[in-house]
């Protein structure tokens, strides 16, 4: 191993025990937060503002050691020999540099389909499939390892870091199907009458039990749940997209094309239609358009946060504990932005490094699906699940209208999916007052 090399790992190692101190400061720092009884915290100017000075250095730190790796890689390649290339390098080796989890993109490159269409030239009618599994935040499936670098290597600098969006799906656990059609039952009405039962009563059933042969059995009495039978329709999601047919041959470009444009595609669209999709019997019904989901209407004298933490109670008082929140990025802005009359923060949430959304110690997902009027809140799992029947797959053919004469090829993305919602009460749309008050 060459020198840089060495002197590459020795300064990521540095820079992580940088980190590791500065993230033990801001834990130290949010330790002398005030803690009130709703969950949130008080928090001073002058804590606020060493917090963000903290939090600030340590993502500078964070990018430094990628940008240290980064640079490593380039400095292990350029000592490799020119006769091999980095591929070759690969090949039956286990992988020297930083490893990433397969996208749907490296799936779709390294297929025998892809490959055998690349060997001949692609002109072979190439037509190509790749699968990806769904990932939620109850569940991240383990991916295999793959080396980050395609083919023979050509130096193109650091690359940007990928941040990986949430969607609607993630605050669902993962389920699948088999099945073009879902039967279940919706729970329209519950009364609980359950109550101590003595065992034994007097002639009357209500007096005490006088020990004769009068007296009668105790009896349980009998609860009411309504329940009405519904279908639950596998609903298919897809677009098409036309490029040029040198987008094959050019591996690295063709992985974006595929993860930003084509899965980013169905998965918004997927985010649109569990929210608001009108079930025809074919589609599925979204959630803002299931009967028994319920309303609530924030009040002027409560600022954004508090009315989520009031709709939140009426799901509770359904007897159902939602997990996660829907709003689209302008509102959780202003969440996020909230401050009481101090200038501190008024809402608790998660902004340390790597921390996920949350707010009342719920997941947070924010979609431009959502219209800034509205929000959900909602017990995801329990109250509604979504199935996959076919999880996301590309496919690409050139034999499609005119594609030969313009040198295009057209791709497919495309999944099947199932929105089941069993207990709407557990969700509750909430539509935003502007507060009047600070």
């Amino acid at each position: 191993m060459s020198t840089a090399v060495l002197e590459s790992k020795s300064l990521v190692r540095n820079l992580k025990a940088q980190l590791a101190e500065k993230s033990a400061e801001a834990e130290r720092i949010s330790q002398t937060f005030k803690v009130e009884d709703n969950g949130g915290f008080v928090v001073s100017t002058e804590q606020a503002n060493a917090f963000k000075k903290v939090s600030a250095q340590a993502m500078e730190l964070k990018q430094l050691i990628a940008d240290a790796e980064g640079m490593g890689e380039v400095k292990q390649y350029l000592a490799a020999p020119d006769s091999i290339p980095a591929a070759g390098q690969h090949y039956g080796q286990k992988p020297l540099s930083t490893m990433e989890g397969k996208s749907l993109g490296d799936l779709f490159v390294e297929s025998d389909a892809y490959k055998n269409a690349a060997q001949a030239g692609f002109r072979d009618r190439p037509y190509v499939r790749a699968e990806m599994e769904g990932k939620s935040i109850f569940s991240l499936s383990a991916g295999t390892v793959t080396h980050q670098t395609l083919g023979s290597a050509q130096n193109l600098g650091i690359a940007e870091r990928e941040y990986r969006k949430f969607h609607i799906r993630d605050l669902f656990p993962k389920s699948s199907t088999k099945q073009a059609v879902l039967y279940g039952a919706r729970e329209t009405g519950w009364t609980n009458n359950a109550k101590q039962v003595k065992e034994r009563y007097g002639s009357d059933g209500v007096s005490p039990a006088t020990g004769a042969d009068t007296d009668t059995w105790g009896r349980a009495p009998r609860s009411k749940l309504s329940l009405v039978p519904v279908m639950y329709p596998v609903s298919e999601i897809a677009h098409l997209l036309d490029a040029h047919k040198n987008i094959l041959s050019d591996e690295p470009r063709l992985k974006t094309f595929i993860n930003s444009r084509m899965i980013e595609g169905v998965k918004y669209q997927e985010d649109w239609d569990l929210l608001h999709s009108v079930g025809d019997g074919q589609s599925l019904t979204g959630i803002f358009n299931t009967p028994g989901v319920q309303q609530y209407k924030g009040l002027n004298t409560d600022q954004y946060s508090v009315q989520i933490r009031r709709s939140i109670t009426k799901a509770l008082l359904a007897e159902y504990d939602p997990t996660g929140i829907v709003l689209s990025p302008t509102m959780w802005e202003h969440v996020e932005v909230e401050e009481d009359k101090t200038g501190a923060f008024r809402v608790a949430l998660q902004i340390a490094v790597g921390a996920t959304k949350r707010v009342w110690r719920l997941d947070v997902v924010e979609t431009t699906a959502m219209a800034d009027d509205n929000f959900l809140v909602g017990a995801f799992g329990l109250g509604a699940q979504l199935h996959d029947r076919e999880s996301v797959s590309v496919t690409v053919s050139s034999e499609n209208a005119d594609n030969f004469e313009k040198g295009l090829i057209t791709f497919r993305a495309d999944e099947r999916v199932a929105l089941e919602v069993p207990r709407p009460e557990s969700f509750v749309i909430g539509t935003w007052t502007q507060p009047t008050t600070g």
